[in-house]
Parts: structure tokens; sequence; C-alpha cells
């Protein structure tokens, strides 16, 4: 399956700010939204109970050694490498489920959604980047890894405004 990472950082590469997103650009969200709808979403446990609940339309997957999360579609495990087995064996019907999730594309995505643990270990399982980049500073304490712009070339870019702030929608691809 392909992996898939989706970020929004600001100029300084910042993702968040005492466990926090402080931003909340409604384009972006709608950009996260249609990405993610219908595949796997794995975060961290911080980020997880950042969004406070399991996202619907998506095949939610926690990472967390501390905590254990259930619901519909929504299951946790301990380590990013074991995430990536479960959305793999949901994917294809076996012992886990009696049958594939409807809500799943024909060809799933996995998405690593954050935060910074998941980023900096996905950024050598990944193939494409989706990025919304926030021309604003917010002075983060949390940041997004270095993209190696020598593996990954930009192939996708959109540029708006958004409450007097420039989002650059870009996606890098190897």
């Amino acid at each position: 399956m392909k992996i898939a990472i989706v970020v929004a950082f600001e100029k300084n590469r910042g993702i968040g700010k005492d466990g926090k997103i402080v931003w909340d650009f409604p384009t972006d969200r709608a950009y996260y939204k249609t990405l993610t709808l219908g595949n796997f979403v794995i975060f961290g446990r911080r980020t997880f109970e950042e969004f406070g609940r399991a996202l619907p339309g998506r095949i939610n997957i926690v990472v967390s050694s501390t905590k254990k999360f259930e619901g519909e579609n929504l299951y946790t495990v301990k380590n990013l490498e074991a995430a990536i087995e479960l959305a793999e064996k949901i994917n294809s019907t076996n012992e886990i489920l009696p049958s594939r999730p409807q809500l799943l594309l024909t060809n799933p995505i996995i998405f690593l959604c954050g935060g910074a643990g998941i980023y900096r270990e996905g950024m050598n399982l990944a193939e494409t980047i989706y990025t919304t980049q926030i021309d604003a500073d917010y002075d983060c304490d949390t940041f997004f890894p270095e993209i190696d712009e020598s593996k990954f070339k930009i192939s996708e870019k959109k540029v708006t405004d958004e409450k007097a702030v420039k989002l650059s929608f870009i996606t890098y691809s190897l």
C-alpha cells in the first residue's frame, strides 16, 4: 500500500505549541478531509487526543504504548510498524475482520498524520508528502522534519489566502 504524509506547518516548519494545533483554516481542514476520506489515518497518541475522537469515514490507527483507544474504525498499536501492518491486514480481508470495511477506497492510502515522532519515523517510508505551508509564525515548539528535496520533488502547488494569511498547498513526490 502507498504511504503518504499529510501535514500543515508554519514558516519555521512548526506544527504545534504546547501539544496543540495553534491555527484553524477551514480551507486546510477541507483539504485534509478530501485527502484522507476513505483511507487509513495513523496518529501518535497526543495528536489523536488533540482531535478528541476518531475521524469519521476513515480507519483510524493510534500509536501508543500508554493508552488503548477502541471504537468503530479505531485501533491502537504500539508502534508505527505495527500500525502499517494492521492497515495492510485490514485492507485485505483476513482473520481481523470478517470483511473489508466498505468505507475504504479501492486502493486506499496510509496517511501518516503526526505528531512529530510519527513524521520523523515516516519520512523514510512515505512516497508522497502533502503539505499546507502557512506563511506566518506561530512561535511553535514542535516541528516537522526537513524535506529532503534531493529525494522529494514538488509535483503540485496551489496558493490561496485565508484570514489574510497565504496558504500554499504543496505536494512532494518521490
